[in-house]
């Protein structure tokens, strides 16, 4: 989504590039030339990224996908912006009675957290406790940990992405 604040159509180009997240050369990038209404306007893009790399729980690999704005209008203001984001490639079904990662059946070892800390409950007065009880689920085994009462903060979906574990939510 792109938001034109100026009040007139801009025209200008999206660049849309994946990397993998650790570092390293950008794999595929993609561009989009198009014009830009003022307000909100919507822009799908699409990119293939031949034989990923697949997360897993004992290989959590991530990808780094860049949106790039850029718009130069003769006499008028150059705007330029971009937004990351990182993701892993993976495929989760339950099939033939048994949960499947990418394809090989997988048993599911879950704790659940109900998100509450030490002074304070919902906001811990040390930020590492956010990543604290993922850290030592994963170090006893579990490769599945459970939010049941309150939703997961970004950084500990960042960080279960980060050690290979999968996450569900409850809402």
């Amino acid at each position: 989504t792109v938001l034109n604040t100026t009040g007139a159509a801009a025209r200008g180009s999206l660049t849309m590039s994946v990397a993998p997240a650790a570092g390293g050369n950008t794999i595929e990038t993609v561009s989009l030339k198009n014009d830009f209404a003022p307000g909100d306007s919507l822009h799908e893009m699409e990119m293939c990224i031949a034989e990923p790399h697949l997360w897993s729980i004992d290989d959590p690999y991530l990808y780094r996908v860049t949106v790039h704005l850029s718009v130069d209008d003769p006499g008028e203001v150059t705007w330029n912006d971009e937004q990351s984001v990182r993701c892993g490639f993976r495929d989760f079904q339950f099939k033939d009675g048994y949960f499947r990662l990418n394809g090989r059946r997988i048993f599911l070892r879950s704790a659940h957290t109900g998100n509450h800390y030490p002074i304070g409950q919902q906001i811990p007065h040390d930020p590492e406790l956010l990543r604290r009880d993922l850290y030592y689920a994963k170090t006893m085994g579990f490769n599945m940990v459970r939010f049941i009462a309150g939703v997961a903060y970004p950084s500990q979906l960042d960080f279960c992405d980060e050690l290979g574990l999968l996450v569900y939510e409850e809402s």
